[in-house]
């Protein structure tokens, strides 16, 4: 309403009184000393530093009357809008990005807005609050700084006079601070009297809303609630790609708490700084991590924080962390990471190598552990002690016991400390153990920095058992337990056979990222390494992603990139009775990560080859055969990148003619979709392109399997100094920026960064069912390379289907490689257009925008065809149409990767293993037309042919000729006792087509079998390829 000018001065002196009165009681501030009153409804303001918020970068907001400040140039954009900010459907060009304290329309109110930089001598102030605020923020030191103040009245005089208490009016304030990487927000409610309007609210618009308090309470709760140390304030950290609260929160509704880190070792000893409600010095908590008894004790820090030691734990992956107080139980998602990708500082050292197997011998002189000391403690008059913790699984559980304190009260700065294992030797039940690990724990008063305690990797215990088993065993006590567990362990090989083939060659195995992925014991990135392939005759090996029951499979290639027998070499192929990476549900027995693999695995490895020189290593590596190539099938790949070029399937290419989401592929419950708009950045000579489309966004679902998986080009706006693409699960954002965190496992899919250079330019999503794809940045662009397993022959989408066929939804087939541009897009390519009810994306980009069928080269570029796109036509399109040397450079490497991957992937003609037990061979390449040649035997006498090749038998099958009869014959006495001897997975699977078997037992009459006293002869280490 209008009002004249008697009744505004009247107003004024009331709102004057109130903001005297508001500065002088929190939480309040006093604006700095040079402040300025807003005139109009907005003002732009330039800051000396930029602004990050939620991972955007702004070298400029507006303060808009309206109680909020946005980010944008147009002072004329900030009004209010009276729609629902929290809905997901605002139209793109009224959307905006702001901080609300109290979002309204000024047109019924009689406001006034003050404003005012921050002096330097002040935000150090500021910054110091705010680490003590909101965790994860610690020595937070803003450059830039802004403090805002809204004192806003009812416009109805006859509710308000000079000195009246009834007069309705708001007071409330925002602090902006920044140092150019983290951002906060201060929000201050001195009061909050006037009822709020349908769509009047608090908090952030950003790529979502996110409300300051839970709407239940109103937002005339505001001056009532905190989440800070002061009633009336709310303190958050803005910058990442979400909001990160305060602790002290009385806002209950939610019940959610912020924990940092986020993640912690599965052998615990992390300190975890929780928040969330208000906390008291006087009450007990506990944090509880997963649904089983793993607890431990909160230590009080402040009334926003408590402590909380991560307990050992037998599992990995997502889990709740919970805690109960006032009645209530908060809880926040917190990641378990896999002992093996933890970086290798955040554990015990134990020193070993090939010369010197340290933990891992049977009988050192001395052992060495090494720990980082700041990790610890800062103060060097802290003490640690060391203990050995066992590790032990009986019938169905699985359990960590403390074992022996090996020292005490020793200086935790040392840094270091040398044992004699001849002073630490087991007694009683503990000789039982096997494995376990090292831990070095703070004692008395001391305050840790990060860590409670450090834990080594898994170590054996042959040193500690050493005494007691020669006692019982006598000298060759490791040879004797190494019969006994294969006596029993040969019982039952049923889930050999189960397990996915190994790839053909090295190439195969680092191309089907889908269903292999490097193991880190032996890669070829860790080659400078010396534990790099410490039990393998190998350069690089892969585990199968997806355990096999419980069983998993590695496969390991040499130099020359061939599959490593274990028929051929010691240091071959083994899979594993227990998957390395564990099993979910984890926490039982043979279901623990890493542990139940060394329990099944690597210990009798020990006991059969490494502590007896290998002379019982036949032993084991019957019992773990390769399992080869014969019944592996190559993944067929697809590929999108540059300015919306497609290679399907059957390598025919299309290029996406418009803006929109389209579905990539569909097979069953599984699809992935791709968001394709005009390129957000502009290229060489500041040219915006606005009539060809580029891929800037992917999503993947395996519906009623998977999670929602989103993966985004962070545009121009964003700060993409460290990241440059965004993730999301489910719709929440997810940080890759830890080493230990690189890899994240969701349910029914694996998201890995796989970009050393930090940037988070480049990932690998990887789904249960065995589908995957790699996606990166490059040139501004987004490139995309799916891999589809061929067992799967039902699928379709714009990547086209197994067949190379292109098909519509409803299966009708299509040529696209009509050269009609608008045939092809409103035929094909529309049809497989998104729907909103189906989409994957958090917001449907529907297909609206004019078709781009014939877009025109740039000037001077008409013609232009460049040496180096070596005459591809999407490296030469893209160049006449961005101008860009880089996209178009970016598109040629894509098309050459496409090529070598669908030449690399073709499947493989071999006949499978040579099987000889005991021989040496001349060539161990089993592939169609190679010629091998049995030299001589390394235990017995080489009877039958000594020469084969692997020859063709029809246009698909192959086979060794001649027949093989070759047997290394160890003549003895007795009857040879059939027993399962040199197996593998291609006679596997010859036989199981005829008799329906799983197990293969071989019996060759006169031979001498693994299972039978060695003699001399057998002690000789066998050959290998190298």
């Amino acid at each position: 309403m209008a009002l004249d000018a008697a009744h505004t001065f009247t107003l004024w002196i009331f709102i004057f009184s109130l903001k005297n009165d508001a500065y002088e009681a929190t939480p309040m501030y006093t604006l700095p000393s040079v402040a300025h009153n807003l005139t109009g409804k907005g003002h732009h303001i330039n800051t000396s530093t930029p602004f990050v918020y939620e991972g955007k970068l702004f070298s400029s907001f507006v303060i808009s009357i309206n109680g909020f400040v946005a980010f944008t140039h147009n002072v004329t954009k900030p009004d209010f809008n009276n729609m629902d900010w929290s809905k997901s459907d605002i139209s793109p060009p009224l959307d905006l990005l702001f901080i609300a304290p109290y979002y309204h329309d000024e047109s019924q109110y009689q406001s006034r807005v003050e404003y005012g930089q921050i002096e330097d001598t002040s935000l150090n102030n500021f910054g110091d609050y705010c680490s003590a605020q909101v965790i994860a923020s610690s020595n937070f030191r803003p450059k830039y700084g802004i403090m805002v103040s809204w004192i806003i009245s009812s416009t109805d005089l006859t509710m308000c006079g000079v000195g009246s208490n009834q007069c309705l009016s708001n007071t409330f304030q925002l602090v902006l601070l920044t140092d150019g990487n983290e951002s906060f927000a201060i929000f201050n409610y001195e009061k909050m009297g006037m009822a709020a309007c349908k769509n009047c609210k608090a908090g952030f618009k950003g790529d979502d809303w996110t409300d300051i308090i839970s709407r239940r309470w109103g937002l005339r709760e505001l001056p009532n609630k905190q989440s800070s140390d002061t009633v009336g304030r709310y303190v958050f950290n803005i910058s990442p790609g979400r909001i990160v609260r305060a602790g002290c929160s009385t806002d209950t509704y939610t019940n959610k708490l912020t924990t940092y880190p986020t993640y912690a070792g599965m052998f615990g000893g992390r300190m975890i700084d929780v928040s969330g409600p208000c906390f008291n010095r006087t009450e007990t908590y506990t944090c509880r991590f997963g649904e089983g008894p793993d607890e431990s004790k909160a230590i009080y820090l402040s009334p926003n924080r408590v402590r909380c030691m991560v307990p050992r734990l037998l599992f990995r992956d997502n889990t709740t962390l919970s805690l109960q107080a006032n009645g209530q139980t908060y809880t926040a998602d917190f990641y378990i990471v896999f002992p093996g990708r933890l970086t290798r500082g955040e554990s015990v050292g134990v020193v070993r190598s090939k010369e010197d197997m340290g933990w891992y011998a049977s009988d050192p002189s001395t052992l060495t552990l090494t720990w980082e000391k700041n990790l610890l403690s800062s103060n060097t008059e802290d003490r640690v002690e060391v203990n050995l913790i066992g590790y032990k699984e009986f019938y169905n559980k699985a359990s960590f016991t403390l074992l022996s304190r090996l020292v005490s009260n020793i200086s935790a700065s040392a840094g270091n400390h040398t044992l004699d294992p001849k002073l630490l030797q087991c007694s009683g039940t503990n000789c039982e153990y096997e494995l376990g690990l090292l831990e070095v724990k703070l004692i008395g008063d001391a305050k840790p920095m990060k860590y409670m305690y450090l834990s080594s990797n898994v170590i054996l215990l042959g040193w500690y058992v050493r005494s007691a088993n020669l006692a019982k065993y006598g000298t060759n006590w490791a040879a004797d337990l190494c019969l006994r567990w294969y006596n029993q362990d040969k019982k039952d090989m049923s889930w050999v056979g189960d397990l996915l083939s190994c790839p053909c060659s090295l190439q195969q195995a680092i191309l089907d990222f889908g269903r292999f992925q490097p193991d880190d014991g032996c890669k070829l990135q860790n080659a400078h390494l010396k534990s790099n392939c410490f039990y393998h005759d190998a350069v690089h090996c892969v585990r199968a992603v997806q355990p096999t029951g419980l069983a998993g499979n590695q496969c390991c290639y040499s130099s020359s990139g061939i599959l490593v027998h274990t028929a051929d070499s010691f240091g071959g192929s083994t899979p594993d009775k227990a998957h390395d990476w564990g099993a979910a549900p984890y926490i039982k027995a043979r279901y623990v990560p890493l542990m139940s693999h060394w329990l099944d695995d690597l210990v009798t490895l020990h006991y059969c080859c490494v502590w007896t020189a290998n002379k019982s290593c036949d032993y084991y590596m019957d019992l773990r055969p390769t399992t080869d190539c014969t019944g592996y099938t190559p993944p067929l790949p697809a590929t999108v990148y540059g300015q919306g070029h497609v290679m399907t399937f059957g390598k025919e290419p299309h290029r996406i003619r418009g803006p929109g989401d389209f579905i990539l592929f569909r097979s069953g419950n599984t699809e992935i979709q791709g968001r394709f708009e005009r390129n957000p950045y502009r290229t060489d000579g500041n040219i915006k392109i606005s009539d060809i489309v580029t891929l800037v966004a992917v999503a993947v679902l395996d519906r009623g399997t998977s999670d929602r998986v989103e993966i985004q080009l962070r545009g121009p706006e964003y700060d993409r100094r460290t990241q440059q693409l965004n993730v999301r699960v489910n719709g929440q954002y997810i940080s890759y920026d830890q080493k230990s965190m690189y890899w994240q496992d969701y349910k029914g899919v694996a998201i890995v960064n796989t970009d050393e250079s930090n940037k988070q330019s480049n990932f690998t999503v990887m789904l249960t069912n065995g589908i995957g794809f790699q996606i990166a940045e490059a040139a501004n662009t987004l490139q995309m390379d799916l891999l589809v397993p061929r067992s799967y022959k039902r699928f379709s989408g714009l990547f086209g289907t197994l067949s190379g066929e292109m098909l519509l939804p409803n299966d009708t087939k299509i040529d696209v490689s009509s050269p009609n541009p608008s045939e092809i897009y409103r035929q094909f390519q529309l049809a497989w257009t998104v729907t909103e009810n189906y989409s994957l994306f958090k917001n449907v980009l529907p297909v609206n925008d004019p078709v781009i069928l014939s877009p025109t080269s740039l000037p001077g570029k008409d013609k232009a065809s460049p040496n180096y796109c070596m005459r591809n036509q999407e490296c030469i399109f893209d160049f006449r149409h961005t101008g860009s040397e880089a996209i178009a450079r970016s598109s040629q490497k894509a098309a050459e990767r496409y090529a070598s991957l669908y030449e690399a992937l073709t499947p493989v003609r071999v006949c499978g293993l040579l099987d000889v037990p005991r021989s040496i061979k001349t060539n161990f390449d089993y592939t169609l037309g190679t010629t091998t040649t049995i030299a001589s035997c390394r235990v017995g006498e080489l009877k039958g042919t000594k020469t084969y090749e692997c020859v063709a038998t029809t246009n698909t099958t192959q086979e060794w000729s001649p027949t093989v009869d070759a047997v290394c014959e160890v003549k003895s006495d007795e009857t040879a006792t059939g027993l399962i001897v040199g197996i593998t997975f291609a006679v596997c699977v010859l036989i199981a087509a005829a008799i329906a078997t799983a197990i293969v037992v071989i019996r060759k009459r006169r031979t001498k079998r693994s299972g039978e006293p060695h003699t001399t002869e057998e002690m000789v280490k066998m050959k290998t390829s190298e």
